[in-house]
């Protein structure tokens, strides 16, 4: 690949016009065709040559609470227990650190949790599962996804063997289950192993890995979707139903007030009784759609404890069940009352209030500019004659009929902070996806439309406009991941326009905060990232670029090293930028990271990526401080990264790359720091001094630094005397 002329590059059509669907002029397959790759060329380097400033593409967490209530699973400003970092369902996290060749062996990581069997309720499986295991080493659990399946594979396992003796097995897209056979030496004795194993491979892996986990003593739990009848399960499958909603319910708040409130078993029982005692509360639960949305309402009435009747109205008001409920009054019809309504009055209503909630916290300009584009759609769809846009006939309190009262509210409130008034704003923020989930499930007919809809949004040249639709893809790709990638967020990623694959990153990130869908979203930016085309790589860098990260930090640093080889990525910052969220959302494994980069330098295609990830590494410092310490440098200093990998990587990029003259002012700053810092200059004059070991490179040295601004009145004895020659 190194020597290839990018492939996409060289196919791909001229760029379309702004305002043209991406859809339009598909990417095509790699041919001769040198003006379209001169034009695509020119086309991406000038739109991608800019730097990107660090942590710039990330997505607002608030995103995320909006598309998704209180079910948001992933927060990409820190890492957290719930983050990037972590892989796992619900109560059990599994924290993936593991630094092997992920294309050869499985990653096997412990499972986390000291409380499970405490919170765990039970489900019809117990019993079989426990059953199956207690005869053979190996059994399969199927059932929906989102049902509690891996709480009840980790109990299971748990009962079988022992809580402190769970693992889950990770196995990169590249292999099948039976290279556990290869690995069996890392199996321990009597300890438990989940596998969460897509496809129907389930059967062949039973037949060959039954031996393997007999010799150990060990048992393997695979968990799969139910995708076949009752008569043709495998006698080792047993099929999985959810948990009772009370019941998961009142084990979740029992223990949250044993740890909050300091009850005894008496007075906590006694508590939870007294709150399922209220209707509207038992209502809820009974309403919730998985078990996730109980435990957030359980936190939330233990977060409230001790609660009375209009605590527990407001948490229910909040809920997702309550949010449903809602969504659905704000899209049904009004009542016709005796005369018959004006010709689609319902329609754009409905269009109307689905793009105030994908442009929630937008100007209301573009809701109505939305809604106009959404009813062209409807009648494309319908093949309907033009009826031409809607004008004087409603006004903005009659077309969102429900939502009329947030509208006044935000008013108030934007005349308050002296801002914009006439905005689409929304009093629970979490409406927003509630209310786009309810037009995608109870208005079936209507998605071919949406989706037609959202990518002729893409292809605005308003950044909020791109920005809001990729918000509303992420949200449906969440439902239904296969449909939404096909039909748009593909395309998006194939397409020539830089800002259209900007907005396809932007749209897994937001479907991936949901929770639900972690591996769909990290094997579709694998496959991106390995994939033929120049233009899906550079949308998989922007995505590492948003923060996400594979369950593995090698898998990432793999992808990232795949994409940088691309001649299209030249002149692109993606890459570094993607680096830098690795280093900043991978506390401990700097060393790795810089060791990596390191590496790169004997790679012609790699080397210029590795120079970028220096200059913004170099900066990043440890807060916000205006005099606050370089952060790789205080990692240097405590031998949390390798000298020499880090003195390849500033010799490379002071001395023999196309970004030096950036270089040298960061570097002048480095020493700066180390001259009125005494805990750095041990470190910092033993970098200058291996960057001064070889001739030819302390004489660029010497001519340099004594022009930097940072030193005024000459170098100070310390530095003079580091780049002397040995």
């Amino acid at each position: 690949m190194s020597g290839s002329v990018p492939e996409d590059a060289a196919s791909a059509p001229a760029p379309q016009a702004s305002g043209e669907s991406a859809s339009t002029t598909p990417p095509q397959d790699p041919v001769n065709n040198p003006p379209a790759q001169a034009e695509a060329s020119r086309q991406s380097d000038s739109e991608q040559e800019e730097e990107i400033p660090p942590g710039s593409l990330r997505v607002d967490p608030r995103v995320g609470e909006d598309l998704y209530g209180t079910n948001i699973a992933a927060s990409y400003a820190h890492v957290s227990a719930t983050g990037v970092n972590a892989f796992g369902s619900h109560n059990t996290i599994v924290h993936i650190t593991y630094h092997g060749q992920p294309d050869v062996k499985p990653v096997i990581r412990r499972v986390e949790e000291t409380h499970f069997l405490e919170v765990y309720a039970g489900t019809e499986a117990d019993s079989a599962l426990s059953a199956l295991l207690a005869e053979g080493p190996i059994a399969c659990l199927t059932g929906r996804p989102h049902t509690g399946r891996f709480s009840t594979a980790c109990a299971a396992l748990a009962r079988r063997h022992d809580v402190s003796r769970l693992h889950e097995v990770l196995l990169p897209d590249e292999i099948r289950a039976d290279a556990l056979r290869q690995t069996a030496n890392r199996l321990e004795e009597d300890h438990g192993y989940l596998l969460r194993l897509p496809g129907d491979g389930h059967v062949e892996a039973m037949r060959l890995l039954t031996d393997v986990f007999r010799r150990r003593s060990a048992s393997l739990l695979l968990i799969r979707d139910d995708e076949s009848r009752a008569g043709d399960r495998h006698p080792a499958e047993v099929p999985h139903h959810g948990p009772d909603p009370v019941e998961v319910f009142r084990k979740h708040l029992r223990h949250q007030l044993c740890d909050r409130a300091d009850l005894n078993d008496e007075e906590t029982e006694r508590h939870v009784e007294i709150y399922l005692q209220d209707g509207g509360l038992t209502a809820a639960i009974k309403h919730t759609y998985r078990p996730h949305e109980v435990v957030r309402l359980a936190k939330a009435v233990a977060d409230h404890h001790p609660a009375d009747h209009t605590a527990l109205a407001e948490i229910v008001q909040v809920s997702q069940p309550n949010r449903r409920d809602r969504a659905a009054e704000i899209l049904r019809c009004r009542a016709t009352g005796g005369d018959r309504r004006p010709r689609r009055a319902d329609q754009h209503e409905r269009a109307f209030r689905i793009a105030y909630a994908v442009f929630a916290r937008q100007p209301l300009h573009h809701v109505f500019e939305a809604a106009s584009l959404l009813l062209e759609e409807i009648d494309g769809q319908a093949k309907r004659p033009d009826w031409g846009r809607m004008a004087l006939q409603y006004t903005v309190s009659e077309l969102l009929g429900p939502l009329d009262v947030d509208w006044r509210e935000g008013q108030k409130a934007a005349r308050a902070l002296g801002g914009v008034s006439r905005s689409a704003w929304l009093r629970d923020g979490a409406m927003r996806g509630a209310i786009i989930d309810e037009a995608w499930h109870e208005f079936d007919s209507t998605r071919p439309a949406l989706l037609k809809w959202l990518d002729t949004l893409v292809a605005s040249d308003d950044e909020p406009v791109r920005r809001a639709a990729a918000e509303a893809a992420g949200l449906l790709a969440h439902h239904d991941f296969d449909r939404v990638c096909a039909d748009l967020i593909d395309g998006w990623a194939a397409s020539p326009r830089p800002l259209t694959r900007r907005a396809a990153a932007r749209a897994v990130v937001a479907a991936d905060m949901g929770g639900q869908v972690h591996h769909l979203v990290r094997r579709r930016v694998r496959a991106w990232s390995g994939g033929h085309r120049n233009y899906q790589r550079d949308a998989a860098a922007l995505v590492y670029a948003s923060g996400l990260q594979q369950p593995d930090l090698n898998w990432s640093l793999a992808d990232l090293r795949r994409i940088a080889r691309d001649r299209m990525q030249q002149h692109s910052h993606a890459v570094a930028e993607g680096i830098h969220q690795l280093y900043a959302l991978s506390p401990g494994w700097e060393g790795e990271i810089v060791s990596e980069l390191a590496r790169w330098l004997d790679d012609r295609q790699l080397r210029r990526h590795a120079g970028n990830a220096l200059l913004s590494l170099a900066q990043r410092t440890l807060d916000d401080r205006r005099r606050a310490p370089f952060d790789l440098m205080t990692k240097l200093a405590s031998n949390q990264v390798d000298a020499n990998d880090l003195a390849r990587l500033w010799r490379g990029s002071l001395f023999g790359s196309p970004t030096s003259h950036q270089t040298w002012p960061i570097f002048g700053r480095w020493l700066h720091q180390a001259e009125s810092d005494d805990t750095f200059r041990k470190s910092i004059s033993a970098l200058v001094a291996d960057l001064a070991a070889v001739p030819a490179l302390r004489r660029r040295l010497q001519f340099h630094l004594v022009r930097l601004a940072e030193f005024p009145n000459g170098l100070p004895d310390w530095l003079e005397t580091a780049m002397r020659e040995q």
